[in-house]
């Protein structure tokens, strides 16, 4: 038998149950129009894999490459679409307006709220953290070109969230970038984003993620660091 309630707040719109819908036979979104399909291994098992097959009205250029593409259990899914905003609203954010950004609601980000005592507004899965080429000054959220390789020292690997005052990433040690004036650069790339904070020889990259969440993590960065948001 079918789960009729896939999510009971749409990680899209966060405006109405993700519900089975009988006659096209998908998950759906009454409100934005989110839909989602149960989607097979090597099309030949299932094993509670699912996939978006349309992100409803809005457009949202960086995210078009998961429809139709990713095949993931339900909590790893609700993350992935709900790093997803439109063109405006990641201008937005960059711009400062953190009002935009839909609630992280996951196990793992409760915990880091109630270790931290920080409220947590973004979760990024999966990601390897290493330190590498330095950034120029300035802060870019549109990714256009894949992380640089090249002398990339890889450090560590988990999940990464953004907090009231920090990027952290919780792994065998605790990575911690502080959201201060002291930060002086942000980067998106097509496959991660990096940081540069002031007097360091090098720059902190966090890489394995979609555009789309490596756009939001830069306009986020932004957002937070008055002196990046208007370079």
């Amino acid at each position: 038998m079918e789960k009729e309630i896939l999510y009971n707040e749409c990680p899209l719109c966060n405006q109405a149950e993700v519900r089975f819908n009988s006659q096209i036979n998908q998950y759906h979104c009454a409100d934005c129009g989110l839909t989602i399909k149960d989607r097979s291994i090597l099309g030949i098992f299932k094993k509670g894999r699912y996939g978006v097959t349309s992100l409803g009205a809005e457009s949202y250029p960086l995210a078009d490459r998961i429809v139709n593409g990713a095949a993931l259990p339900p909590e790893s899914l609700k993350v992935l679409i709900g790093n997803i905003y439109t063109n405006a609203d990641l201008a937005e954010l960059a711009a400062g307006n953190l009002d935009i950004i839909r609630p992280v609601r996951t196990v793992l980000a409760q915990i880091i709220l109630e270790q931290l005592r920080e409220d947590c507004y973004l979760q990024v899965v999966g990601l390897r953290q290493g330190v590498g080429q330095p950034l120029s000054p300035g802060g870019r959220y549109w990714p256009e070109e894949p992380a640089p390789r090249q002398n990339l020292e890889w450090q560590n690997r988990g999940n990464l969230f953004g907090t009231t005052k920090h990027l952290v990433l919780p792994a065998q040690t605790f990575t911690f970038v502080r959201l201060d004036r002291k930060l002086e650069a942000v980067q998106a790339f097509t496959d991660g984003v990096a940081v540069q904070r002031k007097g360091e020889e090098f720059a902190t990259y966090f890489v394995g993620c979609h555009p789309h969440e490596a756009a939001l993590l830069a306009a986020f960065v932004m957002g937070k660091v008055p002196r990046l948001r208007d370079t």
